[in-house]
């Protein structure tokens, strides 16, 4: 037995906070695996046992499960309690279930309403390459930044916090060598996915790991950075870097093809060359998350029609 808790609150999950009749309670998370322990889930309102379940997780630890809000025993609204029970843990998660299905009814046409407004906003014609891109092997990257200047100073002013190997390189495993720099994630995961011999060696190395975990491409082994556009914007937005500094770096990352502009952007000649106020608001709000990354992008596409930001080719 490991002498930790079996449990850690960011590996169990519900996917939702409230229930109605009807609905399907999604369970996941991770435990400390250990051989021929089943995890026992018990869901159980104020006064009842309303649900049960006994099954095994995977070997790396993860489960997932689903249970159906049906039956005779849910009859009462209120708080109720998801139980789970592995080995000598135990981890509670509270939701709220009413029995009135017309609460549903309202969420589901509430929801279809916002999907229907979402669909008939106007799309970005600008997006953003992953970065790291998994089809790069790291070395790539470092390479990139200790030959091109333009390159390192895109970085180092987009991530001042970050090295480059923290964020393109692999962490350190027991067995020398492995990750190889000079390969991409995508090589690896390629490989665990097409071949069984590798794909038996990885998982006698590494019982507690996936692929994606040693390369880096789980969102729990990636370092936490904001993408190359929203540090820049910060930057602008809080006056660290000038106007001309902004626009500069908006077109290094085209040029770097991490802006990517769709071919059908149409640029027509704008009688003032100046950022607008309403821009440098739209900056801050979506610094301050107020607004998605789409809505600031609409506006930059605005920018670059109108070529207030130009492009060189």
């Amino acid at each position: 037995m490991y002498p930790v808790a079996s449990f850690a609150e960011s590996y169990v999950s519900l996917d939702k906070k409230s229930y109605t009749i009807g609905d399907e309670i999604k369970i996941s998370g991770r435990v400390v695996y250990e051989e021929n322990v089943p995890i026992v889930i018990q869901v159980r309102s104020i006064s009842d046992l309303v649900a049960i379940k006994q099954f095994f997780p995977l070997k790396s630890g993860s489960f997932s499960t689903d249970i159906d809000i049906i039956g005779p025993k849910w009859t009462q609204s209120g708080s109720y309690t998801v139980i789970i029970s592995y080995d000598d843990e135990k981890f509670e998660k509270i939701f709220s279930f009413s029995t009135n299905t017309s609460e549903k009814n309202e969420s589901e046409q509430t929801r279809h309403t916002q999907e229907t407004i979402q669909s008939q906003k106007p799309k970005s014609k600008i997006s953003i390459s992953d970065f790291p891109d998994p089809t790069l092997s790291p070395n790539y990257y470092i390479n990139l930044y200790n030959t091109d200047s333009d390159f390192k100073k895109l970085f180092d002013t987009s991530f001042p916090e970050y090295r480059i190997q923290e964020v393109v390189g692999y962490e350190l495993t027991d067995i020398p060598g492995f990750p190889d720099y000079n390969l991409s994630p995508q090589y690896y995961v390629d490989r665990y996915s097409n071949e069984p011999r590798f794909r038996v060696w990885f998982d006698s190395q590494f019982p507690d790991k996936t692929i994606y975990d040693i390369v880096g491409m789980s969102e729990k082994t990636r370092p936490t950075i904001p993408s190359w556009i929203k540090q820049y914007v910060q930057l602008w937005s809080t006056g660290e870097i000038t106007d001309s500094q902004f626009t500069s770096g908006i077109t290094e990352l085209i040029q770097k093809k991490i802006l990517i502009l769709s071919d059908d952007i149409i640029k027509t000649k704008n009688l003032d060359d100046n950022i607008p106020s309403w821009f440098k608001n739209t900056a801050t709000w979506y610094s301050n998350e107020t607004i998605t990354e789409d809505d600031f992008l609409l506006g930059l596409q605005f920018l670059i029609e109108k070529k207030i930001i130009t492009i060189q080719t």
